[in-house]
Formats: structure tokens, sequence, C-alpha cells
């Protein structure tokens, strides 16, 4: 049950990846830089329409996954854990990654900005989804 659980909550944590993915960066890069064109691949091709999600999903697999194993060292109970391991998430992955990301290409830092935006609500979105479908079931003994 515990698999299933964890399962579910990656997937969810993809959506809700994907979704405010298309909002955050599709509003605030897409509309406001012109040098969008020349990161992004066209809206049409295979790997915006049927690899990003794939990719989104399995990230989040891997988060739930993650979860799991660093459940009992994570401060707080129920939602706040949920949030903390979000934030601790967007932390040590966008907030870093999005830096070092932006020293080593010539990124407009808009993308940047997107990026820092999307990470937090997806790991604190994500990081409440996830608990809430865990529930208490990773309490007990593995």
């Amino acid at each position: 049950m515990k698999i299933l659980r964890g399962i579910l909550g990656g997937v969810c944590f993809g959506i809700i990846g994907e979704i405010f993915g298309w909002v955050i960066y599709g509003v605030l890069f897409m509309k406001w830089t012109a040098e969008a064109h020349q990161v992004w691949r066209p809206m049409d091709s295979l790997h915006m329409r049927i690899g990003m999600p794939l990719a989104d999903i399995f990230s989040g697999l891997m988060v739930a996954l993650a979860f799991a194993i660093l459940y009992k060292g994570i401060p707080g109970t129920g939602i706040q854990k949920g949030l903390i391991f979000g934030l601790i998430l967007w932390l040590v992955a966008r907030f870093a990654g999005e830096i070092f990301f932006y020293v080593m290409s010539p990124i407009p830092f808009m993308l940047v900005i997107a990026g820092w935006l999307h990470g937090l609500i997806q790991g604190s979105l994500g990081g409440i989804a996830i608990v809430a479908i865990y529930g208490k079931s990773l309490e007990d003994n593995f």
C-alpha cells in the first residue's frame, strides 16, 4: 500500500509541476522576453508535448521516494512536514541549481526568477500533496 501511495504522490507532484510550469514559464518567460525562442524548443515538438510531462512525473516519483526515505528526519508533523520537505527541496535543488544554470549558461535572468518561483510553488504544494497522500502510513516501521 505504501508503494501505491508513493506512486500516486509522485504522480501528483509531477502533475503539479507540469501545470505550474506551463503557467509560470508561459506567462513570466515566454511573454516578457524576446530570447524565449532561443532557449525553448518549439511547443509542437514531441519533447515538449510528451517528454516534459513524462520527465515531470518521473522526477515526482523520485521526490516521493526521497520523502519516504527521509520521512523520520524531516521536522514537523502532518502538512507541516510536507511543506518543510518542499522548502528544503526547493532550497537545495532549485535555488542553488538555477543560480548555477545562470552562471554556466547564456540565459536571461528572467528564466532564473521563473525557475525559483516554479520550484517554490511545486515544492510547497507537491510536498503537501505527498504527505497528504502518504498520510500516517510512513510512521510504521518499514
